[in-house]
This record gives C-alpha cells, sequence and structure tokens, in this order.
C-alpha cells in the first residue's frame, strides 16, 4: 500500500487545537505523509498571530492568506468565495488521497466543498454536535458531515445523530474530545503560573471569553452590553484575563468593548491569543486554587474546563443544547443574572462524569482510517434511512 497523502485545514486558533492531536499521531503513522494548510485569522495580527503556535510546534504547514475581513455578514459571504477559489487552486497542484476537517467553520465548509467537488474522501471531526444558539454552527457542522465519508465523533450523544442522518455505522468511531489527548501530558506548575501572568493568589481569576452570535445584531450588542456591565461589577473583587473573540460577524463591536474596558481598567489583563498550553494553564490555576471560574460562550468553556475541575458560568444562546457537563452553568445575558448565578451557584469544584472523555480508540485511529480506505465502497455513500 502506497503512502496516504493526507491534508489538515485549520482557519482558526480553536480549530487547530482540535487537530493538532490528530496531526501528531498521524505524522507518527509510516503510512502517512501529512499536510496542513493554514489559512483565516491565524495570520492576523488583531487576532494574535495563531501562526506562531503553528510555527513553535514546528508542523510544516501550506499557506493560503488571505486579508481577514468578516465583521458582517456580507463580508464573510465575500471572504468565502475568495477563499474557496484559492483552495482549488491548492487542491489543483498537490496529490491529495484524503481530507482531514473539524467541527463547524464557514471556511472549513469551504474547504469541504471543494474537496467533495473532486472526490476527495473526507474524514470529518466532531459531527453531530448541537449548537443552536444564533451562530452558523450547526447546519454548516450537519452539511459538512453530509459530504463527509468517515465521521469522528467527539461523545456519544453525537455518534447516534450521526447515525440518526442516515450515515453508516461503519463509516462512525466515536472517540472523544481530541485535546484531552495533550492535555493529559501537559505538566502543569501553579507558581509558574501565577509568576508569568502575574497573578494575585489572593484573588479568584475569572478567564474571560465571548464571541460574536451570529443573529439580530441589536440584540447581541445588548448581549454584549449587559455582560461588559457585569465585568465591571466583578473586577472590583475577581482578577479578570480576557481573550479576544473570533472572527464571526460581529466580532468588531466586542473589541472595542475590551478596549475601552482596559482603559478603564489598567489591572485587566489582555490576551489577543493564549495558545493552547498558557489557556489550559490558566484553567488549571483556577482548579488548583479552587478560586474562580471560566466564563463566556465559548465550547472550551464547556468541553475543556471539566478536565481541569474547573467551573465554567456559560453566558446566552451561542452554545444553546450542546452536551454540557454539570461543571457548567447557564445564565441569560443580564448583568443581575449573571452576579446572582455567581454568588449562588458557583463555589463549587467536584469532579464530575466527563462525557467527552477519551476512547481507548483514540490512539488506533490512523489504522482505523486505514481499514475503512481499503474498503471499496468508501467513496459511494448510502442513506440508512
Amino acid at each position: 500500500m502506497k503512502k496516504i497523502n493526507l491534508v489538515f485545514f485549520s482557519a482558526n486558533r480553536a480549530e487547530y487545537g482540535l487537530i493538532h492531536p490528530f496531526i501528531e499521531i498521524f505524522s507518527n503513522h509510516p503510512k502517512f505523509n501529512v499536510r496542513l494548510v493554514v489559512a483565516g485569522s491565524h495570520f492576523s495580527k488583531k487576532f494574535g498571530l495563531s501562526i506562531k503556535e503553528i510555527k513553535k510546534d514546528k508542523i510544516k504547514y501550506n499557506k493560503i492568506n488571505l486579508p481577514l475581513n468578516t465583521n458582517t455578514l456580507s463580508d464573510t459571504s465575500d471572504y468565502f468565495n475568495k477563499l474557496q477559489k484559492k483552495i482549488n487552486l491548492f487542491l489543483k497542484k498537490k496529490k491529495v488521497d484524503l481530507v482531514f476537517l473539524s467541527s463547524d467553520r464557514f471556511e472549513t465548509f469551504a474547504f469541504a466543498i471543494s474537496t467533495y467537488l473532486r472526490k476527495i474522501p473526507i474524514i470529518h471531526y466532531e459531527g453531530g454536535d448541537i449548537t443552536e444558539g444564533g451562530a452558523l454552527d450547526d447546519n454548516i457542522r450537519h452539511a459538512i458531515t453530509k459530504i463527509s465519508n468517515i465521521h469522528l465523533t467527539s461523545n456519544s450523544d453525537s455518534l447516534e445523530r450521526i447515525l440518526k442522518m442516515g450515515e453508516e455505522k461503519w463509516r462512525c468511531i466515536n472517540i472523544g474530545y481530541s485535546p484531552f489527548y495533550s492535555m493529559q501530558r501537559m505538566k502543569f506548575d501553579k507558581e509558574k503560573v501565577q509568576k508569568k501572568f502575574l497573578l494575585n493568589n489572593n484573588k479568584p481569576l475569572i478567564l474571560f471569553t465571548y464571541h460574536p452570535i451570529v443573529n439580530d445584531e441589536n440584540d447581541q450588542r445588548k448581549d454584549v452590553d449587559e455582560v461588559f456591565k457585569a465585568l465591571a461589577f466583578l473586577i472590583k473583587k475577581y482578577e479578570i484575563l480576557i481573550t479576544y473573540p473570533n472572527f464571526d460577524p460581529g466580532y468588531q463591536y466586542i473589541i472595542n468593548k475590551i478596549v475601552k474596558f482596559k482603559k478603564k481598567n489598567k489591572n485587566l489583563k489582555v490576551f489577543k491569543h493564549l495558545g493552547r498550553l498558557n489557556y489550559h494553564s490558566l484553567l488549571y490555576y483556577i482548579g488548583k486554587n479552587k478560586k474562580g471560574f471560566c466564563m463566556g460562550n465559548s465550547s472550551s468553556g464547556i468541553k475543556e474546563t471539566i478536565f481541569f475541575n474547573c467551573p465554567t458560568l456559560n453566558i446566552g444562546n451561542r452554545q444553546k443544547s450542546r452536551l454540557k457537563p454539570k461543571n457548567v452553568f447557564d445564565v441569560k445575558a443580564k448583568k443581575k443574572e449573571i452576579i446572582l448565578k455567581i454568588n449562588r451557584e458557583l463555589k463549587y469544584y467536584k469532579k464530575y462524569k466527563n462525557p467527552y472523555k477519551l476512547t481507548s480508540k483514540f490512539e488506533k485511529i490512523p489504522n482505523e482510517i486505514i481499514k475503512k480506505i481499503l474498503r471499496n465502497n468508501l467513496k459511494l455513500k448510502k442513506c440508512t434511512i
């Protein structure tokens, strides 16, 4: 059997965190030639130049550099079309046997469509999840699922959902949440984290990330205003560290709020991009100290905090209907309700059951993929419903 030319694609920081463990295990397998294609916010100074993290990981990559302009849905549509043209040029020039795509981003959808039309099989990770809270995610995620050939899920509920969508069972494997593979091998040191980020050990820490909701623009701004009113109250008692939002439509309003909030609060810590190790170190610090919590509307607050026994305050509808562990507390984007929820419920640092726990199949994925490739009907999909 010849080596399989496997291409990964990443256009934002969160997605890279999801696919990095797969890049590692496939790169170490003798039957795969691995290539990474990088685009989107990785090259943007505004969003922290996360390409530096990829370089630090010493991963070879191909670059699709396109000026980032996605603050409105119209801009996003134009960006999508330009990106797809560049993806097509890449796929024309390179020999690609298999593509690995993750999650639900519109940039990933551009890569998926171009790949599908060239009859290149797609491995899709994190299909079957639900986030119906006003973002583009759900429809894009399910669309990628329906044109993909192999499905890797992060939890058993998502596996069941994919099967109900008519996908053949032999194409599907539940493996758990991929970042846990890296987290369980990381070494964390509470004192080093405290020193690196100049944290006050006597103050609880809030790690805050808030992404846009692609819904009514006025409603979103009201939610953002309410959340920052809550932060203005909380900063009297808590140390707050804010990371920038992703580049979904509406990001500029949130960034403007962060900049203004920083001007009024000199002790506020703001990072455009933390990187996987720094982010997880801060979650570890909160869980170890049993002081503080993760706050915002990011999926990382839903899936990654449980590994560190770190509570999460999940605000608003962006993660509506997503499978949530019991360390996650939902609240509306209202200042009074946020404060009340924090005072009443975010005091416990318990070990809860993790629905995203890695399965024993994770490290065997390359061999499982090879078995599926060798089936004659990999490209010929059937619907089971």
